[in-house]
């Protein structure tokens, strides 16, 4: 009885002991699990199961897991494991966080995934039942925690060949159902893993995977088309931090095919190892139904890839893009008119066949892209990529062609017809810039364009463009820049100030910041050329600096094969002309200045010739106001009947662009060689806006005896000189003369006057026979006239003379009143007939003596 007794009391002491001991390790055990505590309610043992009521427990960073209605059952199988666990109700409550345990930081799902051994493990420590009936889970998320609700069944079977797990997770996600049903099989030789999604009901994504005792890793992703699930971003949006993304759904209809076989070369403990032996991915993406992407536009399309690799020697032997983007209004695409924006964007994009993908270098594509644009034009864009990287990326084409054709174009500062544009470019682009250039010449031309506002037209126009380079930065707050060198031939030039014909243009030009910087030449057909340059700011200032070529006008005259409102009436055959251009404006209104240096000009005008012209030409536009200056003109020599010249003057002229006939101008000096003696103005201003303008002619030194040689008259000679002084009357464009006086210097001079029809009358009138007999030598005192000069160029002389004739009745004194008229311009007509002149001028002559004919009654 005492040895019994004994025994006893030794049983006692070792369960004594074991359950110390086991007190002993399980709170060694929850302590590196990171539990602080452990409570647990009611429990109870039924039917072969241990039960509790509550079982909670707290971690270390302050998570609690609460299992209300526990039932757990131990069995054995190969050891000790729990063969049935049952919860009604998980209660989870994560804390919110921003520290990362060593686990996560240093797990991989890829990794964990294609574990062999974990799905091995799991497989045995799972129970052959498990179910918890309701989850309720309080989850750390950005808007501080959020709520998740579910429920979970798993069901095992186990054989002599292996274990079969099939499971159930169902989630609430407030009003979204989403179901996950995996199952997996294991053998000793092969794990099998296969899963289905589904969403509210349906399928959307099948998963097959096998695992071949560590050596190999094969598996299926299929979606065979993916439910709508507008809300899946906005709810996951909740969890994790989704960035910037273009996009704001998965998109319906999706069609998803990926395949793979890894096969490693050692036992895999990172994603490199799974990666760094036999290698076969193949994926297939399909989307029939437009996917919207934000920015961008709708996508659809397909996408096929085939990767293999050999122990770190990648290869890609099939790839292809192939899709239709209608584009959103890009940023880049809304700097572009309306009528450039395509409508529809078709993409290819496949790599070089059999192509070896080696770490560091590139890989080489094949791009074609075609646009249509809203015009009815194409715009494509075709050739080789090399891409590298993917953090630090790089794109490199040194052959790529943008080739353009639209039938029409307008817009509201233009309007063009059969646009086409050839553009071989070479493209390097990295994450921080972009360069874009020209590997050879390219080509712009159209057939017509119209600038309606400047009312120019420009045909049959041909580019080249021999240089180009484009940089653009990565950031949108950084501005572009661009370079190039261009040359243009247009065919025909019409505007209402210019003659039809072919011009040229050609230059180099810069843009940076927002403005334009352009050097270069305009030239056309009939030889005028302007070299300039020009800036154009980015607020919509600009400057243009230009220097004309000189112009020598014996070779021709391009000022008048060029600009429609070029005086018909003149004409130069002789001289040079050189000029600078500067024009701008600077918020103020468009500013012009000309300067310009006339050389030696010889020329007719009308019926009037002339030699010996030179002058410097000062012009300046200031907003609506302009002013012409002549500050030194020189005339050599003119002729309108009576050779005059030099002549000297110096001239301004202010207008408005508005009326520019009726401005003001004002003569300095006027001075004019003619007969021996001198013609000049009286310093004035006029007022061409006024009906009338006066100014005043001094006659100074004008010999009859020149005149008498100018104008030969029947019998009549002589000699004196003349000074006087015309008022002038400016009306409706013609020259009258009112109340002008002309007399003779003293002491006078001598007038001999000897005709055959004069003694005729003398012969039968003896008041002519005194006349005739005073006039063969008359030596005047006096010789005075009043001078009117009418419209129509008719002149009027009331002449007095006061002398005598020594040889006539003995020097006896004779007084004469005679009045003269004639026409001036019949009068120079007549001289210059008579004369030697030029064919034009004969002609204009002859053309104004048979209109005068005409006219008169």
């Amino acid at each position: 009885m005492r040895r019994r007794i004994s025994i006893f009391l030794l049983l006692g002491l070792l369960l004594l002991l074991a359950g110390l001991l086991g007190r002993l390790y399980l709170h060694q055990q929850l302590q590196r699990a990171g539990v602080s505590e452990l409570v647990w309610s009611a429990p109870g043992w039924q039917h072969g199961a241990l039960t509790l009521d509550r079982l909670t427990l707290t971690l270390d960073d302050g998570s609690t897991v609460e299992l209300q209605q526990l039932d757990l059952a131990p069995g054995w199988r190969s050891g000790f494991m729990l063969k049935r666990a049952e919860v009604d109700r998980l209660l989870l409550s994560l804390p919110a966080t921003d520290q990362v345990s060593p686990a996560a930081e240093s797990g991989s799902p890829l990794l964990l995934l294609g574990d062999e051994t974990f799905w091995r493990s799991l497989a045995r420590w799972l129970p052959d039942r498990a179910r918890v009936q309701q989850i309720q889970a309080t989850l750390p998320c950005r808007a501080g925690s959020c709520q998740l609700a579910g429920s979970w069944l798993l069901d095992a079977e186990h054989s002599d060949t292996g274990t079969t797990l099939a499971s159930r997770l169902t989630l609430d996600l407030e009003g979204q159902q989403l179901l996950l049903s995996p199952h997996l099989q294991v053998d000793t030789e092969h794990v099998v893993l296969q899963a289905a999604l589904a969403i509210d009901g349906k399928p959307a994504a099948q998963l097959d995977s096998q695992w071949q005792q560590g050596h190999a890793w094969q598996g299926h992703l299929a979606i065979p088309g993916w439910p709508q699930t507008s809300w899946l971003f906005g709810y996951l949006g909740r969890w994790v931090t989704l960035g910037a993304l273009p996009f704001e759904q998965v998109p319906t209809a999706a069609q998803a095919d990926l395949k793979w076989q890894l096969r490693p070369a050692v036992q895999p403990t990172s994603v490199d190892d799974w990666l760094g032996g036999a290698v076969a991915l193949q994926a297939n993406v399909l989307l029939p139904e437009p996917w919207a992407i934000a920015g961008v536009g709708s996508l659809t399309g397909e996408m096929s890839l085939q990767l293999s690799g050999d122990h770190g020697r990648w290869a890609l032997p099939d790839a292809q893009l192939n899709m239709v983007l209608v584009p959103d209004l890009l940023a880049t695409l809304q700097q572009l008119p309306s009528a450039l924006q395509p409508t529809q964007v078709a993409l290819q994009l496949q790599p070089a066949t059999e192509q070896q993908l080696v770490l560091g270098q590139p890989l080489a594509l094949q791009l074609s892209a075609d646009a249509t644009l809203p015009s009815g034009g194409t715009a494509q864009l075709d050739g080789p990529l090399q891409v590298q990287g993917l953090a630090d990326w790089q794109i490199n084409s040194d052959a790529l062609l943008v080739q353009l054709q639209l039938p029409q174009l307008t817009l509201p500062e233009l309007a063009v017809r059969s646009v086409t544009a050839r553009l071989p470019l070479q493209l390097q682009a990295n994450a921080r810039s972009a360069t874009i250039g020209l590997s050879k010449a390219g080509e712009l031309g159209w057939q017509r364009l119209q600038l309606p506002a400047a009312e120019l037209t420009l045909t049959a126009t041909s580019t080249r463009i021999s240089a180009l380079a484009i940089t653009l930065p990565p950031d949108e707050g950084q501005s572009a820049s661009a370079t190039g060198e261009l040359a243009a031939e247009i065919n025909r030039v019409e505007h209402a100030e210019l003659k039809p014909q072919s011009w040229s243009l050609s230059g180099d030009w810069e843009w940076q910041d927002g403005a334009l910087l352009w050097q270069g030449q305009v030239a056309n057909a009939a030889g005028l050329q302007l070299d300039h340059q020009a800036n154009v700011s980015s607020n919509g200032q600009w400057q243009l600096e230009g220097t004309l070529a000189p112009i020598f006008f014996r070779a021709g005259n391009p000022l008048e094969q060029t600009f429609a409102s070029w005086p018909a009436l003149l004409s130069l055959s002789s001289g040079q002309l050189s000029a600078e251009l500067q024009a701008g404006d600077s918020g103020k209104g468009l500013s012009v200045q000309f300067n310009g240096q006339l050389n030696g000009a010889k020329g007719i005008y009308d019926r009037t010739a002339f030699s010996g012209l030179s002058t410097p030409l000062r012009a300046s536009l200031q907003g609506q106001h302009f002013s012409l200056t002549l500050a030194d003109l020189q005339l050599g020599e003119l002729n309108a009947g009576i050779p005059a010249g030099p002549l000297q003057a110096s001239l301004d002229y202010q207008g408005a662009l508005a009326h520019p006939t009726t401005g003001t101008l004002k003569a300095r000096r006027l001075t004019l060689e003619l007969l021996g003696g001198r013609v000049s103005l009286t310093p004035a201003t006029l007022d061409l806006a006024q009906p009338e303008q006066r100014a005043e002619l001094v006659l100074q030194g004008l010999e009859l005896g020149r005149l008498f040689e100018v104008y030969p008259t029947e019998g009549l000679s002589g000699g004196g000189t003349l000074d006087g002084r015309l008022p002038v009357l400016l009306r409706d464009g013609q020259v009258l003369v009112d109340q002008g006086a002309v007399a003779a210097r003293a002491p006078g001079g001598v007038l001999s006057y000897q005709s055959d029809k004069l003694q005729r009358l003398a012969a039968s009138n003896p008041s002519m026979r005194e006349l005739a007999g005073a006039l063969e030598e008359f030596h005047y005192t006096v010789l005075s006239s009043q001078v009117e000069l009418a419209e129509g160029g008719d002149l009027t002389l009331a002449l007095r003379l006061q002398g005598s004739n020594p040889d006539f009745q003995q020097g006896r004194q004779v007084n004469l009143n005679i009045n003269l008229q004639e026409n001036i311009p019949a009068l120079l007509a007549s001289l210059q007939l008579s004369g030697k002149v030029s064919d034009i001028i004969e002609q204009r002559v002859q053309q104004y003596l048979l209109k005068r004919r005409v006219q008169q009654p």
